[in-house]
């Protein structure tokens, strides 16, 4: 599949925005100058890969959702980025002794939904 430059344009304003990040936060993030931020959002230059690696890093964007559009559902890690940091949060509030206790918990519960959850149909 070959994606276009404005597509990928697009997505980089996408996945800024929705990090609550300026353009010129994220052109100093990446180390250029605020018009060479703006042509990769706008579509006249194309960005460079590692650009693009370090632009889904900074945003928390799986870096196949900005060349195919897709994201990979099992990726929890940005499907629910927000409650995973919230956890992450309290997690490391907790003793050692309570936060083990909680990480196993969690773990056995997931171990039992994992096996009431049918198996979805081959393709």
């Amino acid at each position: 599949m070959v994606i276009s430059t404005a597509r990928i344009a697009q997505r980089i304003r996408e996945a800024r925005e929705f990090s609550k990040i300026t353009q010129v936060d994220m052109a100093k993030r990446l180390n250029v100058a605020r018009q060479t931020y703006l042509d990769m959002e706008s579509g006249k230059t194309d960005p460079k890969i590692l650009a693009l690696v370090m632009i889904a890093e900074i945003t928390g964007r799986p870096f196949n959702w900005f060349v195919h559009g897709e994201t990979d559902e099992r990726d929890i890690a940005f499907s629910h980025r927000d409650d995973l940091a919230a956890l992450t949060s309290l997690l490391s509030q907790l003793p050692q002794m309570a936060r083990q206790t909680v990480m196993d918990n969690a773990l056995s519960i997931a171990e039992y939904v994992v096996t009431l959850t049918p198996e979805p149909p081959n393709e």
